[in-house]
């Protein structure tokens, strides 16, 4: 086992928690003064509770001394996304419409780590509304990638992304509305995974109409994942899309669910979209080597995702943003991102045809992949189509010497927001001077099946995966 706070894995730290040979409080002190060392270069967090955290980690502390197990997070320092919300800490969503708010209510995906207790030490850092694939705001300024601070970490979960790479975190929540989970593990060398819609639930007061947004965490090693998700997933009356908890712990399932034989599709861009030849390259070798060393079985992908499937997208997602900019005063919106000031627009001229089409487009890419995971078991893609680009932004708009949009270098992640189906990035090598990852999506529901995939990528790809922290760059 690595030794200190940096190394430390979400199951490492709290079975050593449990056992009573690692304080909570220690664990959290860790964590504090990594967070004091470096998190002025990266920016990741943009409100640390130290107070707060220690007292949690004292109750901890006490209940093991009494003899009594605090939980399976038992200890776990746990950084929280800024979209949401822990009552009596800041709750602005990376928007200087909302500077200054303080939550009045926690979200279950927090409260739940909480109980089975974790300790959560901050707030981490999104872009405006969590509408960008980097991670800036005028609010909160540039997050920048641990492994290359030039880079971005991605977004829209960058802060947690950054924390969770260079070791101030083990465990760090999520949003995942387009890839925000997926990029940021790809770009920071982490697991991101985005499981069925529903199957972490987005209560207590989740209002959005797109039925796109995904809530996850991200971690370092799969089995870490698996094991938040027991903890945090299962229905929730606050949020009727969300899911049974499986009969089996994916934790528990990861070594059981049998890979030799299954039939596994690999496309660099889902039939319509550039991808970086760099990338493609690396991904294509680590899914070609988990392909061979675990006796599943290639076949073609013969997909090809509409392209109609991004417009639908913005326009779907367009009362959701809207829903946050129409009560703002007029002068205000002057210091909104132009892009969310773009969805705001587009409310204007939205029309029920619109709507409509839309949700026929959404409807053809789910029998789409419905006859497609008729042919095969998983599908394998990058988790980005581009390398990791500069910090600042802005998005790229060329991939491969072709003109994309806004929705160019998510093409291989957005579509399985629409579609609700289960998805993960694993580390699967480096371009462009930062980490790549490899997606691995499967049908919906069979989310156990896609993490033992995962962790078994994990294995194979041991020399390719991100180290277990960044080491400190002074």
């Amino acid at each position: 086992m690595r030794d200190g706070a940096a190394g430390r894995t979400v199951i490492e730290t709290a079975e050593l928690v449990r056992a009573g040979r690692l304080g909570a409080r220690e664990a959290v002190r860790e964590a504090l003064a990594r967070i004091a060392e470096l998190d002025p270069g990266l920016n990741a967090f943009v409100h640390v509770d130290a107070e707060g955290a220690l007292a949690r980690a004292r109750e901890i502390d006490e209940r093991v001394a009494r003899g009594e197990d605090p939980g399976p997070l038992a200890g776990v320092p746990l950084g929280v996304k800024e979209l949401h919300a822990v009552a009596g800490w800041p709750f602005a969503m990376g928007s200087t419409l909302h500077a200054g708010r303080i939550a009045d209510h926690t979200s279950t995906l927090v409260a739940r780590a909480v109980a089975a207790g974790a300790v959560p030490v901050g707030v981490t850092a999104s872009p405006e509304f969590g509408r960008a694939s980097f991670t800036a705001s005028a609010l909160h300024g540039v997050t920048r990638n641990p492994w290359n601070r030039d880079l971005t970490p991605g977004g829209s979960s960058g802060g947690s992304a950054a924390a969770v790479a260079a070791g101030m975190v083990p465990v760090a929540t999520g949003t995942d509305g387009a890839g925000s989970l997926r990029i940021p593990a790809s770009y920071c060398g982490l697991v991101g995974f985005k499981g069925t819609f529903g199957r972490v639930p987005r209560g207590p007061r989740h209002w959005g109409t797109a039925d796109n947004d995904h809530y996850g965490v991200l971690t370092r090693t799969v089995a870490d994942t698996a094991r938040v998700l027991d903890c945090v997933c299962g229905t929730d009356d606050y949020d009727r899309a969300s899911l049974p908890a499986p009969p089996e712990p994916f934790e528990a399932s990861l070594s059981r669910v049998e890979l030799a034989g299954l039939r596994v599709a690999w496309t660099p861009d889902l039939g319509n979209a550039p991808c970086d030849p760099e990338v493609a390259a690396v991904v294509e070798a680590a899914a070609g080597k988990l392909i061979a060393e675990t006796g599943m079985r290639r076949v073609a992908a013969e997909v090809r995702v509409d392209g109609a499937c991004g417009a639908a997208y913005r326009t779907l997602s367009v009362p959701d943003v809207h829903a946050e900019l129409r009560a703002a005063p007029p002068g205000k919106l002057a210091d909104v991102h132009p892009t969310v000031r773009g969805y705001g627009d587009a409310a204007a001229a939205l029309s029920a045809d619109a709507l409509v089409d839309a949700h026929r487009t959404r409807n053809r890419l789910v029998a789409t992949l419905a006859e497609a995971f008729g042919r095969f078991d998983l599908l394998l893609t990058p988790a980005t189509q581009v390398p990791a680009f500069p910090a600042e932004g802005p998005m790229p708009t060329e991939i491969a010497g072709r003109p994309v949009d806004h929705w160019g270098a998510l093409a291989v992640t957005f579509p399985f927001n629409l579609s609700g189906h289960p998805a993960v990035s694993v580390p699967a090598g480096w371009a462009g001077g930062a980490p790549v990852g490899l997606q691995i999506v499967g049908r919906r529901h069979e989310d156990a099946l896609v993490l033992a995939a995962a962790a078994a990528s994990e294995r194979v790809l041991a020399t390719a995966a991100a180290p277990s922290s960044v080491a400190p760059r002074r």
